[in-house]
């Protein structure tokens, strides 16, 4: 076994096989492991001052998409080098402090996770499309053939965004022969005609759509990206469907609307913050034929669950040796990287 030369914190240590491999990996790279506390609900989630706390000693972080890393909470950890997100966003890291402190992130972008991302998205739509929720509840009441859906064929999916979700999407339900709108402002129209996609602005988009999906990663200046404005242009009879991040929405407006029938429905996978707050209207009974809700799971999968604990690790593993990892998300931290400086030692 290597000596430790490296303390890394895991923020949210992950169960089963593929834990024991994770931290079995970091033990035989020379790290000490500090484990945080397993997620199980809200009051598990930690606090800036608690992470301030947690990483004033660390030289990695391996951590979810739970904890919200401030620049004072990477200020706090002078011998960082580097952070390790499980799983694609990175929207919790302020990546332009971690850039500006010489902090190396990193993310497991890997194809188990988007593909499964995308088929859940497509499920998602089915389900509302057939009313696969009230169908069951009323199957399970005794009350036949109350339910009537509707045809995926001839209906307008809107994409908002079109990077490697959005344009699985679009393939996934092409066999559907549905109309495919994007609009996603970083992409260029041949790529997307390509794909049989048509880039258009958000507003025509939401007008238009039976089915609005989102796919985008959160910014700062896409927060509540579909508010109350935006809502109110879609059909009565079009769904909302969010497998991305929670704060694209406003949720309050989303249950406005929804409660108001001015939607037909919302399938939800994600939400600001996670797990939503018991009392969270589109928790409410009022909603339930309405909404589709899931935890937070629709990249997940065995191969997932198998492979994303050790892409995070290597990653975190290669950047503690002063190497490039292999997902690198602010490469232009490279000149000033702390890897850098301790590979020079």
């Amino acid at each position: 076994m290597a000596e430790k030369r490296y303390r890394v914190l895991i923020t949210e240590p992950v169960g089963g096989e593929a834990g024991a491999r994770m931290e079995s990996a970091l033990r035989e790279a020379g790290c000490e492991i500090v484990l945080g506390r397993p997620f199980t609900d809200a009051a598990t989630i930690y606090s800036e001052d608690d992470l301030k706390s947690m990483v004033r000693e660390m030289d990695g972080l391996l951590v979810s998409s739970r904890e919200l890393f401030t620049r004072a909470v990477m200020m706090a950890g002078p011998r960082l080098v580097t952070i390790a997100k499980l799983g694609i966003g990175v929207e919790r890291i302020d990546v332009k402090a971690a850039t500006e402190l010489g902090i190396l992130v990193s993310n497991t972008p890997i194809p188990e996770n988007y593909l499964s991302v995308a088929e859940y998205a497509v499920a998602f739509m089915l389900a509302m499309a057939k009313q696969l929720k009230p169908g069951d509840q009323q199957g399970r009441a005794g009350r036949w053939r109350s339910i009537v859906g509707t045809f995926m064929r001839g209906k307008t999916v809107g994409l908002v965004g079109f990077g490697r979700i959005g344009s699985r999407v679009a393939s996934l339900l092409t066999p559907f022969e549905v109309r495919l709108l994007a609009f996603d402002p970083f992409v260029k129209p041949e790529r997307a005609a390509q794909a049989g996609v048509e880039l258009v602005s958000l507003e025509r988009l939401m007008a238009e759509s039976d089915f609005v999906s989102l796919h985008a990663v959160v910014t700062a200046e896409n927060r509540n990206l579909l508010g109350a404005r935006e809502i109110a242009l879609m059909k009565p009879t079009a769904y909302i469907v969010n497998t991305a991040r929670g704060a694209l929405i406003d949720e309050t407006a989303l249950a406005a609307a929804l409660k108001a029938g001015r939607i037909a429905g919302a399938a939800l996978d994600v939400f600001e913050p996670e797990p939503p707050a018991p009392t969270s209207p589109l928790l409410s009974e009022e909603l339930a034929t309405r909404t589709l809700i899931t935890p937070h799971v629709a990249g997940m999968s065995p191969e997932l669950i198998a492979k994303m604990p050790m892409v995070q690790t290597e990653n975190c593993i290669r950047a503690l040796r002063g190497e490039r990892p292999e997902f690198v998300v602010n490469p232009d931290v490279m000149a000033h990287w702390r890897g850098n400086q301790r590979a020079q030692r």
